[in-house]
């Protein structure tokens, strides 16, 4: 077992599971780790299980693709949303907002109810009406004032503290692996670019990180950093690290020179405040135990990132925080991950390890995709006896660009007002208890989604060729 990745064992203990075919599945974030394809399996597998599946997940997309009701525990309290996690954002920010107009009707009603108590309450004709509106006050069931979201999460500026040359990375028939060959390739990055790398699991997609920090030796190949590159590290292992160590002397060991007000301001910004410092490690929740190795890392303020499956085990809300410091990052990005909204948002490349290799994509997940599910046509070479020049000019070609941008666009908008009605439709107060028009509502708003991220690559490509055009 000890020689399988992470992803390799978590497939073992499915099978386990599965096999056994139980009444009901409790799933504790069930991909992580899993690579893409094992996830879009246990996504078909779980959509057509015939019992009960209960999920913890802050898997985005996973829970769009396999829910029909979400339970979202906050301040204590438990709330029902019929539909996925899409869904019951929607339905979520309806009912704050219903909620706050009810709040604050009611508060003016009231406010209106004491007015006229505190006029006439001492008028002798006019008191029993002072009466009757103090008894309506008193009969009146109280809307509580919508609770603010938790969204308490981490902060901290990420700014490199030096810039690193334009040459970042230059990767050169680079062989990783251990006792044998997992992979070999070839890779060149240039400052400020976002590198995604995805690929099944067991493939060698963290070996290869370890083998550009050098903590596993290459097999063949090399590779080199640019001038002044300052590399910081997090390996996914981070978050399994245990002890009797507290959280503030942990970080002590990687800054000693820091005062007690700067080391608690740091772990203050990353969500450990007041006696939270004093916790052991082994008391650390595995999302805990992620903020701790991202604080300590991102304080070194690097010129390169090297990230492996930095959001397994974070809520949803530290996603996205994450997402957001590493989008305005001026430094260089290269990070391994399975979390496709992650992916789809930071990557502008993509390397995806396969077992035929690794091959690099220019333009990002939605271009990857695109390129995935574009059904291959065989291409068919014209007899040069029937081969006729074309002759055209720059301003019909220009034209032409134009045509075809006009038309990606009118698509994109196209399928964005579909999907809007669609959405509205789903949060109407009269569809949430009709199961199957629900459902039928849900698959038509999943292939329009599927279609506007098509038609949105296909937007990009037409307007990056008519740019390239001018």
């Amino acid at each position: 077992m000890s020689e399988f990745s992470g992803g390799q064992r978590t497939k073992i203990a499915f099978l386990k599971l599965l096999l056994s075919k139980p009444d009901l599945l409790l799933l504790d974030e069930p991909t992580n780790h899993l690579d893409l394809d094992a996830v879009a399996w246990l996504e078909s597998y779980l959509q057509s299980y015939p019992h009960a599946v209960v999920i913890v997940s802050h898997d985005r997309m996973f829970l769009d693709r396999t829910v029909t009701t979400v339970y979202e525990i906050e301040h204590g309290k438990t709330e029902r949303y019929a539909g996925n996690y899409s869904q019951f954002t929607a339905q979520k920010k309806i009912r704050r907002e219903q909620q706050a107009k009810l709040y604050e009707a009611q508060q003016k009603e009231i406010a209106r109810l004491n007015e006229v108590i505190t006029r006439f309450q001492y008028k002798a004709t006019k008191a029993a009406m002072a009466q009757s509106k103090r008894k309506q006050l008193e009969r009146m069931e109280l809307i509580e004032a919508p609770e603010r979201e938790d969204l308490r999460t981490f902060h901290m500026d990420i700014a490199p503290a030096a810039q690193s040359a334009t040459d970042v990375l230059f990767v050169q028939d680079l062989t990783v692996g251990y006792d044998r060959p997992l992979i070999t390739l070839s890779l060149d990055v240039k400052r400020g670019q976002r590198v995604g790398i995805i690929g099944g699991n067991g493939l060698g997609k963290s070996t290869f990180l370890k083998t550009l920090t050098r903590s596993v030796a290459p097999l063949g190949g090399n590779f080199y950093w640019g001038q002044g590159v300052t590399v910081g590290y997090f390996d996914q292992q981070m978050a399994q690290y245990r002890g009797r160590e507290s959280v503030l002397d942990n970080y002590r060991v990687a800054y000693p020179a820091d005062t007690d007000f700067e080391a608690r301001r740091a772990l203050g910004a990353f969500q450990f405040s007041g006696e939270d410092v004093f916790k052991t490690l082994d008391m650390l929740s595995g999302g805990e135990r992620v903020r701790l190795a991202l604080c300590k890392l991102l304080r070194k303020r690097p010129n390169v990132l090297i990230l492996d499956e930095p959001t397994n085990h974070m809520d949803i809300v530290g996603k996205e925080t994450l997402e957001s410091l590493l989008s305005g990052y001026a430094g260089t990005l290269i990070f391994v991950s399975h979390d496709r909204y992650f992916v789809n948002r930071l990557a502008e490349r993509l390397v995806v390890f396969s077992a035929d290799g690794a091959k690099t994509y220019e333009f990002g997940y939605a271009s990857y995709l695109e390129q995935q599910t574009a059904p291959e046509t065989p291409r068919q070479e014209a007899p040069k006896s029937t081969v006729k020049k074309s002759y055209t000019t720059p301003g019909k070609e220009r034209a032409k660009k134009e045509r075809a941008l006009k038309k990606s666009e009118e698509k994109v908008a196209l399928l964005e007002e579909l999907i809007g009605g669609l959405q509205e439709e789903i949060n109407d107060p009269e569809n949430v208890s009709d199961y199957l028009k629900l459902s039928a509502l849900e698959e038509e708003l999943h292939r329009a989604e599927e279609d506007l991220s098509v038609a949105m690559s296909v937007w990009e490509a037409a307007a990056k060729a008519l740019e390239e055009a001018e």
